[in-house]
C-alpha cells in the first residue's frame, strides 16, 4: 500500500514539478526560507504543531525530529497522498494529515503549541477568517507562524497559479494579528539578491504569541507600578 501511495504521489509531483520550481526561482532558496522559519521558531516549545495547508508535508518532515506529534490539514487529497509519501520515508510515525477546511477546523479550542501557514494565505479568498479560526486552536502562549509574499505586481501568479492576493504589506497582518488576540513578536525580510537576476519576490515571515496568564500578570504588574509612582 505504502509503495503505491508513494509512486501516485511522485507521478502527481512530476506533473506540477515545473511549475513549482518557477515560482521557486521567483524568490530566494527554499534552503534560505527554511533556515529563517527554523531560527523564528527556535526555543519554542513544540508539542503539537499544527501546518494548515500542509501541501507536500515539508514543514511537518522539518519540524518532525523536535516534536511530540504534528497535524498537517489541505483540502487537496492529492497533496496529502504526497505529504503522506514524505513522513513516510522519513519515518515520522507521530506526525499524520489529513483533509480538512481552513476555515472550519475540525479541532478543540486551544490544543495546538504552534500553528503553520506556509505559502497558504494568498490562495485564500478571506485569509482573514483563517487566521481568526488558526487562532482559535492556538494556545495559551502558543505562537503562530506566517509565511507569505511581501505585495508585489506579478499579476501572472493570479491569473495562471490561482493566487487570490498577490502579497500582504506588514500593516494589515498586523492588524489581522491584533483582532484576533494575538500579538506580533517578530517579523522578517527575505529579498532576492543580485546573485538571483530572475527572483522578483520578498518573502515575510511574521511570527504571533497568543498572550497567557503570565503576560496578563505582567500587565497587571506594570499598571501597579504606575499607581505607586
Amino acid at each position: 500500500v505504502r509503495s503505491a501511495r508513494a509512486a501516485a504521489a511522485q507521478a502527481y509531483f512530476n506533473k506540477l514539478a515545473a511549475e513549482w520550481d518557477r515560482i521557486r526561482k521567483l524568490h530566494v532558496a527554499d534552503a534560505a526560507v527554511e533556515e529563517a522559519i527554523a531560527a523564528a521558531l527556535s526555543g519554542t516549545d513544540l508539542r503539537s504543531l499544527l501546518d494548515l495547508g500542509t501541501g507536500t508535508g515539508r514543514m511537518l518532515e522539518l519540524f518532525g525530529p523536535s516534536i511530540e506529534r504534528g497535524l498537517g490539514l489541505d483540502m487537496s487529497l492529492d497533496m496529502l497522498a504526497l505529504a503522506r509519501a514524505r513522513l513516510d520515508r522519513a519515518g515520522l510515525r507521530h506526525c499524520s494529515v489529513r483533509q480538512g477546511d481552513i476555515y472550519d477546523l475540525a479541532l478543540a479550542d486551544q490544543t495546538a503549541d504552534a500553528v503553520i501557514m506556509h505559502q497558504v494565505l494568498h490562495f485564500l479568498s478571506d485569509p482573514q477568517r483563517a487566521l481568526r479560526e488558526a487562532a482559535r486552536v492556538l494556545a495559551p502562549g502558543g505562537r503562530i507562524l506566517i509565511v507569505d509574499f511581501a505585495p508585489h505586481a506579478l499579476e501572472f501568479l493570479r491569473e495562471q497559479f490561482a493566487h487570490e492576493r498577490l502579497g500582504f504589506a506588514d500593516q494589515q497582518i498586523s492588524q489581522w494579528l491584533a483582532d484576533c488576540g494575538l500579538k506580533l513578536e517578530d517579523t522578517r525580510l527575505l529579498s532576492p539578491d543580485a546573485s538571483e537576476p530572475q527572483a522578483k519576490l520578498t518573502v515575510s515571515i511574521w511570527l504571533a504569541r497568543r498572550p497567557d496568564k503570565s503576560d496578563t500578570r505582567t500587565a497587571s504588574e506594570a499598571r501597579n507600578l504606575e499607581r505607586i509612582s
